[in-house]
């Protein structure tokens, strides 16, 4: 079985169990209901072609429950936007789309006001524009894992953490330019530091920038009920 193919059927499984865990009676945490908005930039090689910079901008929402002691899981999802530079096929575009994933979070350590969390993500994306007689479509699989320490005070909180990231996907480009290549990231590890205002016992306004792989920054708007 290949590496999308696994992550495919890890998404499917945990999207139909997640129904029943919120259906599930416990004295545990509500789910948290986020939007958020961010901007991402890297690099991407394509098969056979250059390493372009690609921008990806995403409006989105997700929604996690607290399943066990030290344990979320989450589904994610909405719109998104894509422009490269460097690479021909996507020449004077502007891409649009759609994203759905999944996550989970596992927090193995808590000392006082600090914590350390475990984290694993999948997403599916796709994107396309026509321009002229150019048609470019991308459909990409990303995924990874992270380690997050957390220091929590009484308004604030502060987020540190490392990913590992990788995509796996193709360019599909019918017109003047005709090919389907497979595409990656040209790098894997991302650094992020997070500010969360806790503006009262559920609800929160984040602030997250990013370095390495992926650059960029996000703000989101979460509530728990």
């Amino acid at each position: 079985m290949s590496l999308r193919t696994a992550s495919l059927v890890l998404f499917l499984f945990l999207a139909s169990a997640f129904p029943l865990v919120l259906q599930a009676q416990s004295l545990s945490p509500g789910p948290e209901l986020e939007v958020y908005l961010s901007r991402e930039i890297s690099d991407w090689r394509i098969e056979d072609g250059p390493t372009v910079e690609t921008r990806v901008n995403r409006v989105g929402l997700s929604i996690r429950d607290h399943v066990a002691e030290g344990l979320w899981i989450g589904l994610h999802g909405g719109y998104l936007s894509l422009s490269q530079s460097g690479n021909s096929a996507t020449q004077g575009m502007d891409l649009s789309g759609w994203y759905l994933g999944t996550s989970a979070r596992w927090r193995f350590l808590r000392v006082g006001a600090v914590s350390m969390n475990l984290s694993g993500r999948y997403t599916y994306h796709e994107a396309d524009d026509r321009v002229g007689d150019q048609d470019t479509r991308y459909s990409w699989h990303q995924y990874g894992a992270g380690v997050e320490s957390v220091i929590r005070g009484e308004s604030l909180a502060l987020r540190l953490g490392a990913d590992y990231t990788a995509i796996d996907g193709d360019e599909r480009a019918r017109g003047p330019i005709r090919h389907t290549r497979s595409l990656s990231e040209d790098e894997a590890v991302t650094v992020r530091a997070a500010l969360d205002l806790l503006v009262d016992a559920t609800g929160r306004i984040s602030f997250q920038v990013e370095a390495g792989a992926r650059r960029g920054a996000g703000v989101q708007f979460a509530r728990q009920f």
